[in-house]
């Protein structure tokens, strides 16, 4: 079917059917225009090739191109000819040359009578792809490309392997092997240095995978993997929002970066089952679990990109985890089982199991931990499940066993029963409100601490009806009663919840106004259920028909379809995935949310206004004036402070720019909101107000919140150094070029292509003086950094000095006796020497002694003290004989 290409202006009918070209009996393989876009070039399954005219033309109407055993690939070699070539899936590569050139296909007005001359095809040269053997390759060719301008034909086959050649020579060029599952697609650039090569996975069951083959440097500047469709079960943004983990019933765990529009990281292939849940613990960031239905939890290092932890179950086979938490620090692990109707709580340091949760009758849908109790030390871990309840368990001495005292065991606190089997549930950011999905798409809102239902949002009319399956035995209406939301997750800020599930829409609601505040539509994909809206009752009836009864009393899988009574592959009407959200999940920093649905992985980020947007428009940024309006007053920034709206609060206090307002409500925003904060702050009150505040906090010692307030310079410019650097050329440029302008930028004498350039350097206006104040500010700010890093090293270094000579004291007591350090003088040199016999003694043994690198200096001075002590002990000896020998002088002379 040839349709005529929508207009630009709006119409009712956007395509319109141009003509019905027939003649094939089998499936087309590829369709190729020719140069002037009057004919078409199709090869099909039938073996055959058919040339059709688009337009009436009396030369060629359809010709048909014959000869080939398998399927065909067609395409015209050239422009301004209809020379084509027919390629088989066996390898066989036909060239055909028309007798009529492109431009003789019209008629010109004839004589009465004159007959017109029919334009033929004829076959010039015949190839077969051959091995480095000369044998013919036996693997089948599935998709091929072709480059007009280059002559190039590029081939993909079966095993991966891709194969360029020259046409018409049929001249092979180069061959690679980048994926080793069938080829489903190929495509070369524009110029023709590159070829993409795209394959389905192997066996339905894998997922597809792209690659960019640079075939001049023989290079692949990309390999990218994905899971298969309908595949994704579970995501997790990393704690700093930059990668993304998802988890499929492929049994695949793969990380993306999502600032790099979703480039693969690492594909984990240690499962063996499908995965239901990933997770990144929140002081671990290179951390990533994974809970599969094998029976075991993985962990793994994301410096290394290996698995470092396997927990599972001890004897009890292999016990399908549902659902998985981590404690924000890393330490307890915890999950639901689907057949034992069990959660199950694990140490990640040791992978040992701590505890067992036992009361559920049902599969456990949901398990999370309170992260209002984790700041005070106290953990607590919830478990939902389809019989209806919700339950609390106190994690006390599992937490003791973790840290390798002796417990085990867990405490349950509190159950909550719900009306309806309990499909997901999640906490707020500080743990003062619990989010409860229920079967009939009704969320009930709990106060945990006291355990009283709040509120509850209704959204099974938010779900909207879709069509049904035909084999389904329900009407649309009655099958909307029965959607639900599969998961929910809160905003960072906790004012907003999203949810989703069995439906195209993504629903966003507002948690103190209980409504629905936006709905996201998914996709329009009509090729799977539930995203037509409109209802066919004809259809719906004709599954209650006699022939559709009779089919499934002979149990018949498919039902003829009008027209066909023979055959196999042309009378079944083939399965469509549902449309259906499986996990939704809020980015840390509050701007983005990432969703896994059938067709793959949706982000969707706010579009921020500002540098982000648009560079143009925001040019002058810096020189727009800061809306001061009646209610910015320190009194209302005060009260929204203690209303807990953060960000209405520091937003007054950066417009008002108050160092003390500033420096009252940054010191009272909790720190797990910190990265949500500087995302959403306009650039211009960042330059303006909190980058100098941030420099005056540091500077001088005048604060002692150095971490807090360096947690804060960093996350300011992990948000907003990317939009500066982008923005910077742009904001630099000056709005004028004047005879004073470019004497100041010593271009006086340059012509204007010069000028141009030199403007469009970044930093013109840093050079200057436009932007000095914030220059100003950062050069204190790395002037603080720079002193608070001297201060730790030095502190670092007299920690170490202190740390080594407590060190030696501790050694020096531990050490033997004989320790050869002497405490007091000896009183002779036999003694000197018989301690230095008995410390070489010890040494030789192997005595445990101090092991110091200054231990020869220590012992040489000590042998110079011990000799002096002598030296002076035998000097006062020989005084005492001399004193007592003049005595005995002096006594004799006066006994005479």
């Amino acid at each position: 079917m040839v349709f005529l290409a929508p207009e630009p202006k709006r119409s009712a009918n956007s395509l319109e059917l141009y003509r019905f070209l027939y003649g094939f009996q089998d499936s087309i393989k590829n369709i190729d225009w020719s140069s002037d876009s009057r004919f078409i070039i199709a090869g099909s399954e039938d073996m055959t090739a058919r040339i059709l005219s688009v337009k009436k033309c009396e030369k060629l109407i359809i010709y048909t191109l014959s000869g080939h055993k398998a399927s065909v690939f067609a395409r015209f070699c050239g422009n301004d000819t209809l020379d084509c070539f027919t390629l088989g899936t066996d390898g066989e590569l036909k060239m055909w040359t028309c007798d009529t050139k492109l431009k003789d296909m019209d008629v010109r007005e004839k004589e009465k009578g004159e007959e017109v001359v029919k334009a033929t095809f004829r076959l010039t040269s015949k190839y077969f792809y051959r091995n480095a053997l000369d044998h013919r390759i036996s693997e089948p060719i599935t998709t091929i490309t072709y480059h007009r301008k280059l002559q190039m034909l590029v081939a993909g086959f079966e095993n991966g392997i891709v194969m360029l050649h020259q046409l018409p020579e049929f001249t092979l060029i180069d061959k690679t092997r980048l994926l080793v599952d069938p080829l489903s697609a190929l495509s070369m650039s524009p110029a023709g240095d590159w070829v993409a090569m795209a394959s389905e996975g192997s066996g339905g069951g894998g997922g597809g995978n792209l690659a960019v083959w640079e075939w001049r440097s023989r290079c692949a500047h990309l390999r990218a993997a994905s899971h298969a469709a309908n595949e994704v079960a579970g995501l997790a943004y990393s704690p700093d929002g930059r990668l993304l983990a998802t988890g499929g019933r492929d049994a695949k765990v793969r990380l993306w970066r999502v600032a790099s529009g979703g480039r693969a990281v690492v594909t984990f292939h240690e499962h063996a089952a499908p995965i239901t849940a990933v997770a990144f613990p929140t002081a671990k960031p290179k951390v990533l679990l994974s809970a599969s239905l094998d029976g075991t939890i993985r962990a793994f290092d994301l410096n290394r990109y290996r698995n470092f932890r396997t927990m599972s179950v001890p004897n009890r086979g292999g016990v399908q985890f549902s659902c998985l938490a981590v404690d924000s620090m890393g330490e307890l692990v915890a999950s639901g089982a689907l057949d034992t109707f069990e959660g199950f709580v694990f140490a990640l340091r040791t992978g040992d199991l701590l505890a067992c949760l036992t009361g559920h009758t049902a599969p456990v849908s949901a398990v999370q931990f309170n992260p209002a109790l984790e700041q005070f030390g106290r953990l607590e871990v919830l478990t939902a499940s389809w019989d209806a309840s919700v339950r609390t368990w106190s994690l006390a001495e599992c937490e003791a066993a973790a840290g390798g005292s002796e417990g085990g065991g867990c405490t349950l606190l509190e159950t909550i029963t719900v009306p309806l089997d309990v499909v997901c549930t999640a906490y707020r950011h500080d743990g003062r409100e619990l989010a409860v999905a229920l079967l009939n798409a009704t969320i009930l809102l709990f106060d945990p601490a006291e355990g009283t239902q709040l509120g509850s949002i209704e959204g099974r009319c938010d779900l909207d009806v879709a069509q049904v399956s035909n084999d389904d035995h329900v009407t649309p209406h009655r099958a909307a009663k029965e959607r639900k939301f599969l998961s929910i997750a809160y905003s960072a800020d906790g004012q907003h919840l999203l949810a989703a599930g069995d439906s195209k829409f993504i629903c966003l609601y507002s948690v103190t106004e209980r409504l629905l505040a936006k709905r996201f539509e998914l996709t329009v994909n009509l090729s799977l259920e539930g995203v037509q809206e409109a209802h066919d009752r004809r259809r719906y009836l004709a599954i209650f028909s006699a022939e559709a009864a009779a089919a499934r009393a002979d149990h018949r899988d498919a039902l003829l379809l009008p027209g066909v009574r023979s055959g196999d592959d042309h009378c079944r009407r083939w399965w469509r995935p549902d449309v259906r959200v499986a996990s939704v999940s809020f980015a840390p920093t509050g701007d983005a949310f990432a969703v896994a649905a059938t067709e793959g992985v949706f982000v969707y980020t706010v579009e921020k206004g500002g540098l982000a947007s648009n560079l143009s428009g925001v040019s002058n940024w810096l020189f727009d004036a800061v809306a001061v309006g009646e209610e910015a007053t320190p009194s209302n920034a005060r009260l929204q402070l203690a209303q807990g709206n953060f960000s209405s609060s520091l937003d007054i206090a950066l417009r008002l720019q108050i160092p003390s307002l500033i420096e009252e409500v940054i010191e009272t925003v909790p720190y797990s909101l910190i990265n949500f904060l500087t995302r959403n702050i306009p650039l211009a009150l960042v330059l303006r107000s909190l980058v100098p505040f941030l420099a005056r906090q540091l500077e001088g010692g005048r604060s002692r919140h150095i971490a807090f307030y360096t947690a804060w310079v960093d996350s300011v410019f992990v948000a907003h150094a990317s939009s500066l650097r982008k923005s910077l050329a742009q904001v630099a440029r000056p709005r004028h070029t004047g005879a004073s302008q470019l004497h100041l930028l010593g271009l006086e004498e340059a012509n204007a292509e010069a000028i141009e350039e030199r403007l469009k350097q970044p930093g013109v206006l840093l050079e200057h003086g436009e932007f000095k104040l914030f220059q100003a500010s950062l050069v204190r700010l790395q002037t603080a950094l720079e002193g608070i890093k001297a201060s730790l090293i030095n502190r670092l270094d007299g920690l170490d000095a202190t740390w080594s000579y407590l060190s030696q004291i501790g050694r020096l007591s531990r050490g033997k006796k004989d320790y050869p350090l002497p405490l007091k003088a000896m009183e002779s040199d036999e003694e000197d020497e018989s301690k230095m016999e008995a410390c070489e003694e010890s040494l030789s043994m192997g005595a445990q002694v101090v092991d110091l690198d200054d231990l020869d200096e220590t012992i040489a001075r000590d042998k110079m003290k011990a000799k002096r002590a002598t030296t002076k002990r035998k000097m006062e000896v020989m005084k005492e004989k001399k004193s007592k020998r003049k005595k005995e002088m002096e006594g004799a002379t006066i006994v005479v």
